[in-house]
């Protein structure tokens, strides 16, 4: 039943987020411990009705804390499940030795751990098989939005500084057990994150470690091969970026304005991707100096230490498309005069992929009117009449859930536009059809036809409509095909209505 609560000890804080995120989006109420003696603390006050345990962990190991549990009358009858990144023979066997009901090996498949832990509860002998085959990987999280992806960024920043002190310390000497307890974490949160890459490198050096007569020159082979996979990293799954796209920015230089270094990192990473030009850029740089005026475009980190920069005070003329990067209040809370001033928003929590897709929006909209990507309407049809741009801009809103269709509704009209909704596909294509409206917002998942369908539909009628697409996956395979179906936009749920009214604007 709902709200049932399960326990999660695991002694890596990524994982035991991941977990607590995947669980409660699927109703459960979750406790976190990060140790055993931690876990039988807890349980001394409440009584989960499901523990998943890490079978290696700091101290008392997760076999011996399941032995506890069995040898006391009073949790002797919770369920628990074994979680490990082990794949050694006998593991498996060891743990329903040691009293556990069931067994999931690392990395989990997040789309399923839900259903799994539910077969469990209800005492199911048909769960799914434990774990993933060697070499695959999910296509996807269950889950996105700003919280894990900025659990995915720390990670990564983490990762890349720990191996880089691996490194640096190798020679000398290295603590094998702490080393070993680290990459047997990454195995297990770099594979449930989408690195696969990262998780199976990171198997590989601890199962090194694990060998007898291993040389300090074999560990370094294999860390140099993870830091690289840390600082470009692969997801699961990963998506090519148009060529379209790609031919655009190749060769581009982009200014990077007042980034802290590992945000920076992250963006020149995804720029390689096109073999863009990175150029780290002084905050009070002036924007008629030659390096400037050099860059095709200027990126701005905004946050509370660039606030004081000229890049974020009214009155600067600049001749380059703008990105403003940050996170959503930070950049709805600057001066109307800068926001402005950008030709585009990137928030916090972006995927690399989105990076090059504000880059194409932001030079597009600065150079030319002509929009490349856009289907090009069929000579038979003859378009709706539009409304005049000195009265309201009309606004079409399609979205399934009324409380979504009720707040946008408010926030626009609010703004001095007019909106219409429909609360599936079919009926989101009519009113496009018959109103020709100046913009329409679509949600992806709607009942009917989604909304790729019906921005498809829009764009094989020739409609002049530019479109933004709602959707609560933040992944790149949705934000790209949007665009290579011709939508101008998007919106990552959730989202602030005054980031969108703000989008809205650009395009009107």
């Amino acid at each position: 039943m709902a709200g049932e609560s399960v326990l999660v000890v695991d002694d890596a804080p990524v994982n035991l987020k991941l977990a607590a995120a995947v669980l409660r989006s699927e109703g459960y109420r979750v406790q976190l411990a990060s140790n055993a003696e931690q876990a039988l603390m807890m349980l001394r006050s409440s009584l989960p009705a499901l523990m998943l345990v890490d079978i290696q962990l700091p101290g008392m190991d997760g076999l011996e804390l399941t032995r506890l549990v069995r040898q006391d009358a009073r949790t002797r009858e919770l369920v628990i499940v074994a979680l490990t990144a082990h794949v050694r023979v006998g593991a498996e066997q060891q743990a329903f030795e040691a009293g556990c009901d069931g067994f999931i090996a690392k990395p989990i498949d997040t789309r399923t751990l839900g259903t799994r832990i539910r077969g469990y509860l209800d005492g199911s002998t048909t769960v799914a098989p434990s774990g993933l085959d060697e070499g695959t990987m999910p296509a996807g999280l269950s889950f996105s939005g700003p919280e894990m992806e900025g659990l995915r960024r720390s990670f990564l920043a983490e990762g890349t500084r720990q191996v880089r002190r691996m490194l640096e310390f190798s020679h000398a000497g290295i603590d094998t057990t702490s080393a070993s307890r680290m990459l047997h974490q990454w195995v297990g949160s770099a594979g449930a994150l989408g690195y696969m890459e990262i998780s199976q490198q990171s198997r590989t050096a601890e199962n090194l470690l694990a060998t007898p007569g291993w040389t300090i020159a074999g560990l370094r082979e294999i860390l140099n091969a993870l830091l690289y996979s840390f600082t470009s990293p692969k997801e699961a799954a990963d998506t090519p970026i148009p060529d379209s796209i790609a031919s655009e920015l190749a060769r581009k230089r982009i200014g990077l304005i007042g980034f802290a270094d590992e945000e920076a990192e992250r963006v020149c990473s995804a720029l390689g991707k096109v073999r863009a030009l990175p150029r780290l850029l002084e905050g009070f740089e002036p924007a008629d100096s030659d390096s400037v005026r050099d860059c095709s475009v200027l990126m701005v980190h905004v946050r509370t230490e660039t606030l004081g920069l000229p890049w974020l005070q009214p009155g600067l003329a600049v001749k380059q498309p703008m990105l403003l990067v940050g996170g959503r209040e930070d950049l709805l809370a600057l001066p109307p005069a800068v926001q402005a001033r950008a030709c585009e928003f990137l928030i916090d929590g972006w995927q690399p992929e989105e990076v090059i897709m504000r880059l194409s929006f932001a030079m597009a909209r600065n150079t030319t009117q002509a929009q490349p990507h856009r289907v090009m309407a069929p000579a038979a049809v003859t378009a709706a009449p539009r409304r005049a741009l000195n009265g309201k801009p009309e606004i079409v809103i399609a979205d399934d859930d009324t409380h979504v269709l009720a707040v946008i509704r408010g926030a626009l009209q609010s703004i001095g536009m007019d909106c219409r909704s429909a609360s599936n596909g079919p009926d989101a294509l009519k009113l496009v059809k018959e109103l020709c409206p100046n913009v329409a917002v679509l949600d992806v998942n709607m009942p009917g036809m989604d909304g790729f369908e019906v921005l498809s539909g829009i764009r094989a009628e020739g409609l002049p409509v530019k479109v933004i697409m709602l959707t609560a996956r933040q992944h790149e395979r949705d934000i790209l095909r949007g665009f290579e179906l011709g939508a101008d936009d998007y919106v990552v749920k959730p989202f602030n209505p005054l980031e969108l009214a703000a989008r809205l604007k650009r395009l009107i």
